[in-house]
């Protein structure tokens, strides 16, 4: 395990205590809900895309959308038999990514 991913597991762990505390104790739980600044909804969209063989290949996009139904970002993703990896979409690609799948799907946040 690299530095930087032991570094993210300490802090995690640290956080997951802190959460374990907060279910713990009714005020801790009001308190850390209060400290919070913010958040945002992201909605993940996975597309399966057309493949030959999927036993041996499956390849696809996850779009991330805010609540504006707009697409955010986005990630190819491929999976085989013996390994699978995602990576990014460079801004440029994201630019055809967005005009290809802007109008596939509908969101409604209340």
């Amino acid at each position: 395990m690299s530095k930087d991913e032991n570094n993210i597991q300490a802090k995690l762990q640290k956080r997951m205590k802190e959460f374990r505390v907060a279910l713990q104790d009714e005020e801790k739980l009001h308190d850390l809900h209060e400290s919070i600044p913010g958040s945002e909804v992201l909605i993940r969209f996975e597309v399966f895309l057309p493949s030959p063989d999927p036993k041996e290949l499956v390849d696809g996009l996850f779009l991330y959308m805010n609540d504006s139904a707009e697409i955010v970002s986005a990630e190819y993703y491929y999976r085989n038999i013996s390994e699978g990896e995602v990576t990014e979409i460079s801004e440029a690609d994201l630019e055809v990514v967005k005009e290809i799948f802007a109008d596939s799907f509908t969101l409604e946040v209340e």
